[in-house]
């Protein structure tokens, strides 16, 4: 298991990755911290569905909910 230090760089506190993680350069993440300690860096993904066309994701199955009508008793035990 690798180690890092942590250290201090203005008013910032940096830790360094090593190049051997494939980190892009300007990659961003989401960075959580856990009541234990543990620190989480999640890459941020890009919104794949930006440029898309519409209908471009529509489905079978999205055309049964999208014509889907209830009756008003859908929860009731006794139906």
């Amino acid at each position: 298991m690798d180690t890092v230090k942590a250290r201090k760089q203005g008013n910032a506190v940096m830790v360094t990755l090593a190049k051997k993680f494939n980190v892009p350069e300007g990659k961003e993440f989401f960075v959580t911290k856990e009541d234990d300690g543990t620190i989480s860096l999640i890459p941020k993904v890009d919104d794949y569905f930006e440029n898309a066309e519409p209908g471009q994701f529509i489905d079978q199955e999205d055309t049964i909910a999208k014509n889907f009508s209830t009756r008003g008793n859908e929860l009731d035990n006794e139906n």
